[in-house]
């Protein structure tokens, strides 16, 4: 028996009464293209100016609040710089590479952690 291919069996699963056949659907670029003139993509966030509340008042979407939370790096900052001196190989030189990145990402917020603290 030859091998069957998937729309063949699937066509055989259907009674004779209920005979659909299966086929292949692909979009049609041209009504795409009749259509594209309608269609406008829009991307931007979406700010509430006051909470959302259901019937009894009880508030179901409140609007965010913004947030600048301060940042405390795993290190202090004498190993901050010792671990800016020591070759690639050290684990505490990516660390300090790494909190390099953060110092240069959020600035003013960041802040090292107490020299006696454990890192």
């Amino acid at each position: 028996m030859a091998a069957q291919s998937e729309k063949e069996i699937l066509n055989q699963l259907f009674s004779d009464n209920e005979k659909f056949p299966v086929t292949d659907a692909e979009p049609n670029p041209e009504v795409s293209k009749d259509v594209e003139p309608y269609i406008e993509k829009i991307e931007k966030e979406i700010y509430l100016s006051k909470p959302i509340a259901d019937d009894y008042g009880a508030p179901l979407v409140s609007p965010p609040a913004p947030q600048q939370p301060n940042i405390v790096l795993p290190i202090s900052q004498s190993k901050y710089t010792f671990g800016l001196t020591q070759k690639v190989t050290e684990s505490i030189a990516w660390l300090a590479r790494w909190c390099k990145r953060l110092v240069k990402i959020f600035g003013t917020r960041i802040s090292f952690r107490p020299e006696g603290g454990v890192a």
